[in-house]
């Protein structure tokens, strides 16, 4: 019976995705016409262009096109692609999880500090991966719950050794901290590189209080946080909508120790202050406070050129805590400098840039598969939450093997890279529609227009038509197959000899 059952539903399986199929097929012979630039008012342009990923890098190509028109800002701070660098802790378990890596960084200088000395194998391999990988060895005795925190929170200075001051940006988090440089890019244009800047907004807190507010967890919308000077906020200031974070913004150029704990304003869900008299950094066991190093952050060379190898190796070394992203906390704040959110995520959440989605890796691939789609519920808060994007935290460790989250990481770049080319390539079709708009006549654009609304209507007449026939056709397909099913049971019964007792 279970069996019979079994097979009941698999065939309406397959009698439902045969209707889906045969729709899709009329719907594809309607569309196609449109596609190929008989139908302009449909898809924008008069003059469609491809927008599937041809070869990697266009959506870099598309960018890089779509701000010569004029239509990316460039910011203050124009910055390209070659001012970034990144660095990243390892270890020889995680190789898998860097060879992922490289499908997001596209040949960006990147510095690997690991547990162990680099073969010559790696180190040949890594040369033509534009990386460098340092050696830095695990604590024996530990001073946290991993043995590799104290390289992890050395990693970016470990790299400044090696690349000098030679960029403007680092891209410092763990070895799957996803980034997406296009969100990079766009954040950093409006920072002076040159002063020392922290940037993170995935940030973890609590004030020892039990409350649900005050638990340690992150992204924390009350951790105490700076946000950038440039960034004007007064349109959510004078909103009844900013009510994330419940304090008011403290405005940093950059951020400083001495700046929060000046305004010490503890949020409305907190009966504590911030900050004791000294100023000391919040730390367990009674509070919690570091930036994520599953999220990432970017670091600039201001800050780099602050705080040297001979101030952050000491400090790491006799530090004791929860993990490296706390290490390097304690030791940027002893140095002088603090966090700083990038802005629009302090007051909307859901604009958040590192690990938005907080280590929802498959909510982003259906987020950007949705974008592309354009079945979003608002298309365009979907593309302004992309653009938002920086980072995502992978979380290797939740991988069947390390090579699966490696593989996940290139197919996750791809599609991002898909989204990333189509934004851009949408956005100069359109400028070069209204381009040709500007020089048709009246009575051209009328036609124009006319004869796209023609075209527009004739497809939905096919696409109906069409999917009549396949519904007959199924229908039809469906009764063959109950009387075949009805032959067949009587068959076994005679068989048996049922019939007629």
């Amino acid at each position: 019976m279970q069996r019979h059952r079994l097979n009941k539903s698999n065939k309406q399986r397959s009698a439902t995705l045969l209707v889906i199929a045969l729709i899709a097929i009329c719907i594809i012979l309607a569309v196609r016409p449109v596609v190929h630039g008989r139908t302009p008012a449909l898809l924008g342009p008069t003059k469609q262009k491809a927008t599937l990923l041809a070869r990697p890098g266009d959506s870099q190509l598309a960018r890089e096109r779509a701000m010569q028109l004029g239509l990316v800002p460039t910011g203050k701070f124009p910055i390209s692609k070659d001012d970034l660098v990144s660095a990243m802790p390892s270890d020889q378990t995680h190789l898998p999880v860097v060879k992922g890596s490289r499908s997001w960084r596209k040949g960006i200088r990147t510095v690997i500090a690991t547990n162990s000395q680099p073969t010559a194998a790696i180190q040949a391999e890594a040369a033509q991966n534009n990386e460098t990988w340092v050696y830095y060895p695990d604590d024996v005795p530990a001073r946290s719950f991993y043995k590799g925190d104290s390289r992890a929170a050395l990693a970016p200075f470990l790299a400044h050794k090696e690349l000098g001051d030679t960029y403007k940006w680092m891209l410092y988090g763990d070895d799957d901290t996803q980034f997406f440089l296009d969100g990079a890019l766009r954040l950093a244009k409006d920072f002076d590189p040159d002063l020392p800047w922290f940037i993170t907004d995935n940030v973890w807190w609590s004030t020892g209080e039990h409350t649900p507010h005050s638990w340690r967890h992150h992204p924390h919308p009350d951790a105490p946080r700076c946000i950038p000077c440039h960034y004007d906020d007064s349109s959510f200031v004078a909103s009844a909508k900013a009510t994330i974070p419940s304090y008011k913004a403290i405005k940093g150029c950059p951020c400083t120790p001495e700046l929060l704990c000046a305004h010490n304003n503890h949020s409305l869900h907190m009966s504590e202050d911030w900050f004791n008299k000294y100023c000391d950094m919040p730390r367990l066991p009674h509070h919690m406070y570091s930036m994520h190093g599953g999220a990432g952050a970017l670091m600039s060379i201001g800050l780099m050129r602050k705080v040297g190898w001979d101030v952050a190796e000491p400090c790491v070394l006799k530090s004791f805590s929860t993990g490296g992203d706390t290490f390097l906390q304690i030791c940027l704040w002893e140095a002088g400098h603090a966090i700083t959110s990038p802005g629009a995520g302090f007051y909307d959440w859901q604009m958040r840039s590192f690990d938005a989605g907080s280590e929802d890796r498959m909510g982003l691939v259906d987020f950007i598969m949705r974008a592309i789609e354009g079945t979003c519920h608002d298309r365009g808060l979907c593309n302004v939450k992309l653009q938002h994007l920086v980072t995502i935290h992978v979380r290797s460790s939740a991988f069947g093997s390390k090579s699966d989250a490696g593989m996940f990481m290139k197919a996750l770049a791809v599609q991002y890279d898909v989204w990333a080319e189509n934004f851009y390539q949408r956005m100069i079709s359109e400028y070069e529609r209204q381009q040709e708009d500007a020089a048709l006549t009246d009575e051209e654009r009328q036609a124009r227009q006319q004869k796209a609304d023609d075209d527009q209507a004739a497809m939905w007449e096919s696409i109906g038509s069409c999917y009549g026939h396949a519904e007959e056709q199924v229908v039809s397909m469906e009764l063959d197959r109950r009387e075949k099913e009805a032959l067949e049971a009587e068959a076994r019964l005679q068989s048996i000899g049922a019939i007629g007792r």
